[in-house]
């Protein structure tokens, strides 16, 4: 039998992080630039792995080898970086 999570479970352990990769999903999909180093970048490929509880991504960005952390990315909001 499917064991139905409690629900603390539903709530991420790292709001901001979660609504951060979220955005970063979103700018994947619609092929919005996001910002890494002062350029604008796309993204070329999103990874998730579990560690410890929370989730941590990669990003992996068009005509780069390897895959960065995805604090290291920031979202291009109409016009304007956020973090």
């Amino acid at each position: 039998m499917r064991k139905i999570p409690s629900p603390e479970q539903n709530e991420p352990l790292d709001e901001a992080g979660y609504q951060h990769q979220l955005l970063l999903l979103k700018s994947f999909h619609c092929a919005r630039p996001v910002i890494h180093e002062g350029l604008n970048q796309f993204i070329n490929g999103l990874t998730m792995n579990r560690a410890g509880g929370h989730i941590e991504m990669t990003v992996y960005l068009a005509g780069k080898a390897d895959g960065i952390d995805s604090a290291q990315v920031q979202i291009t909001r109409t016009g304007k970086s956020a973090a």
